[in-house]
């Protein structure tokens, strides 16, 4: 029963997880092609960053999450062994895109912070900083992950046919947590606590419209919190089977199936809700669906004009 549930769930992960890659690379390519064939101005530049950023580290992580669940499933069917030192790496180059993709989200917070608190720091908000700053995180995160490498906790799971850190070690699996996003998050906090306590302070010899700028900036820090607490909220299961594996000293059978089930969910939802909460992207989009709805032919126009009369 346990197996079929399992099965069940990998080929679901599965499924969600190629049509949320499909959507996140065509609004990528989207993007880039706005980007680059339009003349925008430093802050849109630097919001079109942003969301190259997010949604280059979602398709390339939900990626690596549908070939281990497409290879539990053919595992499953055929019994085929996929362990190798590609896998390995795999294993380790999961959590490290995860962790990715909440420094994404604290990216854009900071641009925030800088617009709101130091205006005048005119290189806080350049849009090279915004380009090399993801590299930067990228390899802190590949030099922080890279410790489960080292003392071999990378393993190769034999009923789930790849690799992957055992829930089981829970040491391991805390310290990926931590650098996954408990850095991410206390960052975060501290942007959204330090604007808060600046706007408070402000004094009425502020502009109307600098109040208001800063304002809008203050709401879409709330709104990537917003999509940072439905990416927490969709951990929660896997830091239930954490604790249980941490008690009882043993993994539950549906732990990387629920496990990657949720993760798939939360991919799909940061496309979702990036569109929504940005208007730039959100106006990009809808511009490229107004552009390809279906016009009549002045043929057919011409037909209905006559069958009027």
């Amino acid at each position: 029963m346990m197996n079929q549930i399992a099965f069940v769930l990998c080929l679901t992960t599965f499924i969600i997880c190629s049509l949320t890659c499909l959507f996140s690379c065509a609004i990528l390519l989207c993007v880039i092609h706005h980007l680059y064939h339009n003349r925008l101005q430093q802050k849109e530049r630097i919001i079109i960053i942003h969301c190259i950023n997010i949604y280059s580290l979602v398709s390339a992580y939900i990626t690596i999450v549908a070939l281990f669940n497409i290879r539990t499933v053919l595992g499953t069917l055929y019994g085929h062994d996929f362990n190798s030192s590609w896998c390995t790496f795999l294993g380790y180059l999961a959590p490290v895109l995860i962790g990715g993709i909440y420094w994404a989200f604290v990216n854009q917070a900071f641009f925030r912070l800088c617009r709101v608190v130091y205006p005048t720091m005119r290189w806080l908000q350049s849009y090279q900083l915004y380009i090399i700053l993801p590299f930067v995180e990228l390899m802190l995160n590949c030099i922080l992950m890279s410790l489960v490498l080292f003392v071999h906790d990378v393993v190769y799971l034999p009923k789930d046919y790849y690799c992957f850190v055992p829930f089981t070690n829970v040491y391991s699996m805390l310290w990926l947590v931590f650098n996954g996003y408990g850095n991410q998050i206390g960052v975060l906090s501290f942007i959204y606590i330090r604007i808060t306590t600046f706007l408070r302070r402000q004094t009425n010899i502020q502009t109307r419209i600098v109040r208001q700028r800063q304002e809008r900036d203050f709401l879409i820090i709330r709104r990537i919190l917003l999509v940072v607490g439905v990416l927490i909220s969709l951990g929660i299961p896997a830091m239930g089977f954490l604790m249980m594996a941490f008690i009882t000293h043993e993994e539950h059978p549906l732990t990387f199936p629920i496990f990657w089930f949720f993760i798939s969910i939360s991919m799909m939802s940061i496309c979702l809700l990036t569109i929504i909460f940005t208007p730039q992207l959100k106006k990009i989009v809808m511009k490229i669906i107004q552009h390809n709805r279906v016009i009549p032919t002045n043929g057919s126009l011409i037909a209905s004009i006559q069958t009027r009369k």
